[in-house]
C-alpha cells in the first residue's frame, strides 16, 4: 500500500550548522508544499492564542498584496522561504558529494519558520489556513492565476539529525529563536521566552516563592485548559509584575517593556521591590486555594484575568498603605477565601460579571480581558 504520508525531497546538504543539526535547501512548488504539510503542528500551541491578532493578519495581508502584485504584474518576486524540523527518522541517501534526497513522513515533521507565507499562500489559493483550519473567502485570483501562484518555486530549508530523534526542547529553542525576529509571527509567549529581562527572571522568582511547581506548575504557553495540570502561565506572571510595578497602565506590546509608563526603568532592584509586596499577598491568597487547584479545575481561581487583578490590587497597596509582610499575607488570605465557583452569588457585586444565558454562571461582562481584570481588582480592593 501506497504511503500517502511521505515526501522525497533533494536538495544540497550542509554538514556545517550549529546544534549537530544538517539543513538540507531545495525548491518546491507552493502546491507540493502544502500538500507535504504535517496534519497536527507540533509548535501550534507556542503561538495559536495570537496567531489572528491584528499584528499578524497585517502581516499576511501584505504578503498576500506582494504575491498577488508579482502573480498579476508577472513582476520578480523574493522567492518564499519556510523552514522545517524532520524530528524522527529521515533516511537520508547521499547522491553526489553534497547531493542528497531525503525521505521522512510529514507528520514526522514540524514547521519552524514562515507561518504567514504559508497562511498568504494558502488564502491566495482558496485553501484552509493551515493554523486556524479557515478559509479567508473569494482569492482575488483567476483560475489561472492560481495555477501561476501553486506552480512557484518555494525555498524549502529542512533541518534534521540524521538516525536521530530531536526532542522537543530542542525543537522549541530553534522555534523561539527563529520567530523572536520582529518580521516573524507575533506572539506574547515568543516574546517572554526569547527575550532577555528582569521581568522573565522576576516571574521565576514569584513562581519559586510560591512554590506554584507543587500545585501543578506554570505553562510556558499563554494559556491553559482544563485537562491541563498547570495552574497559570509564565506570561500572567510576568503581567502580574508589570501590572504590581505600573498599575492598570502597564501592558505588553510587540516587546517586553524595558520602561514603566512613567518613564521609570525596569531593572532587577525594582522587579525585587514589587516582589517584597506581591509575593507575601500572593503566598495569602494561594495558601487558602491550595484544595481547589487540585480538585477543581473550572473554578474563577484558574482564570488567569483574576490572577492578573491581584497585580493591581498589590500596586494599590503598595501605594496608599505601609503594609507589613504578615499584613499583606493577611488581606492575601482575605480575598483567597472568596468563593472561586462559577455560580458564587458574590460575583454579582463586581461589574465585571453577568449571568450566562441560563442564567446559572457568571461570565465576562467586559468585552475585553483587560477591562475584566481592572473591573476585578476595583471589586477586591473594595473588599479590604
Amino acid at each position: 500500500m501506497k504511503n500517502t504520508h511521505l515526501v522525497v525531497t533533494s536538495g544540497l546538504q550542509s554538514g556545517k550548522t550549529l546544534s549537530n543539526f544538517s539543513a538540507l535547501l531545495s525548491f518546491i512548488s507552493a502546491e507540493e508544499l502544502l500538500a507535504s504539510l504535517p496534519q497536527e503542528h507540533l509548535l501550534l500551541d507556542r503561538f495559536s492564542a495570537s496567531y489572528e491578532r491584528s499584528v499578524n493578519k497585517d502581516r499576511i495581508r501584505k504578503l498576500e498584496s506582494h504575491y498577488l502584485k508579482s502573480v498579476l504584474n508577472n513582476s520578480p518576486l523574493d522567492v518564499p522561504k519556510i523552514s522545517l524540523v524532520v524530528y524522527r527518522n529521515p533516511n537520508v541517501k547521499i547522491q553526489h558529494n553534497k547531493l542528497v534526497t531525503l525521505q521522512y513522513d510529514k507528520n514526522d515533521s514540524a514547521v519552524v519558520d514562515g507561518f504567514l507565507v504559508l497562511s498568504a499562500l494558502s488564502n491566495l489559493l482558496e485553501r484552509a489556513d493551515p493554523f486556524t483550519g479557515k478559509k479567508s473567502g473569494k482569492s482575488s485570483l483567476t483560475a489561472k492565476q492560481k495555477q501561476v501562484l501553486a506552480s512557484i518555486d518555494v525555498q524549502l530549508s529542512i533541518y534534521y539529525r540524521p538516525n536521530e530523534i530531536i526532542n522537543e526542547e530542542t525543537l522549541s529553542k530553534l522555534f523561539f529563536d527563529i520567530n523572536a525576529i520582529e518580521t516573524k509571527i507575533y506572539s506574547q509567549n515568543i516574546i517572554t521566552q526569547a527575550q532577555e529581562s528582569p521581568l522573565n527572571s522576576g516571574a521565576d522568582k514569584l513562581a519559586l516563592a510560591l512554590n506554584l511547581n507543587s500545585l501543578g506548575g506554570v505553562s510556558e504557553l499563554n494559556k491553559i485548559t482544563k485537562s491541563d495540570s498547570y495552574i497559570t502561565t509564565k506570561s500572567t506572571l510576568i503581567l502580574i509584575l508589570l501590572a504590581t510595578l505600573g498599575g492598570k497602565g502597564t501592558r505588553i506590546e510587540r516587546q517586553l517593556p524595558t520602561h514603566l509608563p512613567n518613564k521609570t526603568q525596569i531593572t532587577e532592584q525594582i522587579i525585587n521591590d514589587a516582589l517584597k509586596t506581591v509575593i507575601p499577598l500572593m503566598k495569602g491568597w494561594v495558601s487558602c486555594l491550595e484544595i481547589q487547584f487540585n480538585q477543581d479545575s473550572n473554578g474563577f481561581h484558574r482564570s488567569m484575568q483574576i490572577w492578573q487583578a491581584l497585580g493591581i490590587v498589590a500596586y494599590d497597596l503598595a501605594h496608599k498603605k505601609d503594609l507589613s509582610e504578615e499584613e499583606l499575607f493577611a488581606t492575601g488570605q482575605v480575598l483567597g477565601r472568596l468563593d472561586y465557583d462559577k455560580s458564587a452569588p458574590h460575583w454579582g457585586e463586581c461589574s465585571a460579571f453577568k449571568k450566562d444565558a441560563n442564567g446559572r454562571f457568571w461570565i465576562n461582562a467586559t468585552g475585553g480581558g483587560r477591562t475584566f481584570r481592572d473591573k476585578v481588582a476595583m471589586y477586591f480592593l473594595s473588599l479590604l
